[in-house]
């Protein structure tokens, strides 16, 4: 483990979720194969051993049929046309918006903004939010564990703009290393940065990034912060107002919903300042030769017809996961990664990436086995019917801190079992013997 930061979370305990300092739900009785049954294809399949949640979730029945029963019953183009099909097909859109505004706790459905995706909510941030602050000489603060979405579009805009793109430098054991803001102080370079954007959780190592602490340094010298929350918002309730952030961004595949289904929360007093990202179609008020004016928030940053099925989709989920419990759910899933960490934790010949505190990581395992290379791994798995992901995972640079090309990675969703754990441990151990 890494040495304590003074900008480190206040709670540490065993007893309370690291991240928002609750005390987390009892899991007891949560029927393990109840949840799995409402997935389709995870049904059809029963001998699959789904490990692959972190690039994609499946799909529960409740999204499929809301998806389906839009296209059979009210599909149109919305906020144009009067007739009543069209205002089913507007009131369904909207109805979605005001689905997240509700689950995010936004203040208004005004700081929900449809995007295909985090990539794409991360790269309109990144040109509307830079177009306003950003200049020759100042800095964009990044962590060096990012997804490559939340570092690509900000090194663009450092490169376009001539400012600096900073690394939060982190550990060996995944972590952050947060006295490097405090080195920021020292030198003068805080007074420097403009804007500072962090993964909830690593998609590579799982690790809970402590945002309380980057959001309170933030709030005191008045940066925003941009949070990437794709790989929390499947497994923890999220808040906005309370998050500490003044952006944030998360896909709906990752959350039981569709492909091409996103979301970019921002505060209203942010977004109203922002010039937008793309132009035309929906997001313009009054077009003259000289001068064309934008409509309000938030179809100021939608452009064009939207995908009107996928954000259906996408609402569907969410209020399938808050049906179902999403404390309880976030608790279920915490007992198995638990499991998990023990379990690949005490394999001989295993490296297990990210911290060793089993509490200040999610969802995601990413190993190596010694002298076997991930991609093996992986193809092995697969003909076990273990479906894990091997590579970089878009994250090459936290890939060149821990020295490695690649890793395995498992990751969970709460449709994942002890038995899918046991199947994961005896595929490893096959492997093993398999390259011995």
């Amino acid at each position: 483990m890494g040495r304590t930061s003074r900008f480190s979370m206040t709670s540490d305990t065993h007893s309370t979720d690291p991240l928002t300092e609750r005390s987390l739900t009892d899991p007891r009785g949560f029927l393990e194969d109840d949840v799995r049954n409402e997935f389709p294809l995870l049904a059809a399949n029963p001998d699959l051993i789904y490990l692959d949640s972190a690039a994609t979730s499946q799909k529960p029945e409740a999204v499929l049929t809301a998806i389906d029963g839009y296209y059979r019953q009210d599909n149109a183009n919305v906020h144009r046309s009067l007739y009543d099909l069209a205002e089913r097909s507007t009131m369904a859109f909207e109805d979605s918006r005001r689905v997240v505004e509700s689950y995010l706790n936004a203040a208004s459905h005004r700081e929900i903004i449809f995007t295909r995706g985090t990539t794409e909510a991360l790269n309109l941030l990144a040109w509307s939010l830079s177009e306003l602050l950003v200049n020759q000489g100042d800095i964009i603060l990044v962590s060096t564990l990012e997804h490559h979405a939340n570092f690509v579009p900000w090194q663009q805009v450092a490169i376009r703009k001539g400012a600096e793109l900073l690394l939060i430098p982190a550990l060996k054991d995944g972590t952050l290393d947060l006295d490097f803001l405090g080195t920021l102080e020292k030198d003068g370079r805080a007074e420097k940065v403009k804007i500072a954007a962090v993964a909830h959780i690593s998609n590579a190592f799982g690790t809970i990034h402590p945002v309380r602490a980057i959001s309170r340094w933030c709030r005191e010298r008045g940066i925003p912060l941009v949070l990437d929350a794709a790989q929390s918002l499947p497994h923890l309730p999220i808040d906005v107002q309370a998050a500490g952030a003044d952006f944030l961004a998360f896909s709906g595949h990752k959350v039981y919903g569709p492909m091409g289904s996103g979301v970019l929360w921002g505060r209203e007093e942010w977004l109203e300042r922002m010039p937008p990202w793309q132009t035309g179609g929906e997001m313009i008020s009054m077009v003259k030769p000289e001068k064309t004016t934008w409509n309000e928030l938030p179809y100021k940053f939608e452009a064009g017809t939207p995908d009107v099925a996928a954000a259906v989709g996408l609402a569907a989920a969410l209020k399938w996961m808050k049906d179902t419990g999403v404390e309880r759910l976030e608790a279920r899933e915490h007992e198995l990664d638990l499991y998990a960490y023990e379990k690949l934790s005490s394999l001989e010949g295993l490296t297990l990436y990210g911290p060793s505190d089993p509490f200040r990581r999610r969802a995601v395992f990413s190993f190596n086995l010694e002298g076997i290379h991930s991609h093996d791994v992986a193809q092995y798995m697969d003909t076990v019917g273990v479906a894990i992901r091997s590579g970089h995972h878009c994250a090459q640079p936290a890939m060149r801190l821990m020295g490695i090309p690649s890793t395995a990675r498992a990751s969970l969703a709460l449709y994942n079992t002890h038995e899918d754990i046991d199947k994961l441990i005896d595929a490893v151990k096959g492997v093993q013997e398999y390259f011995r």
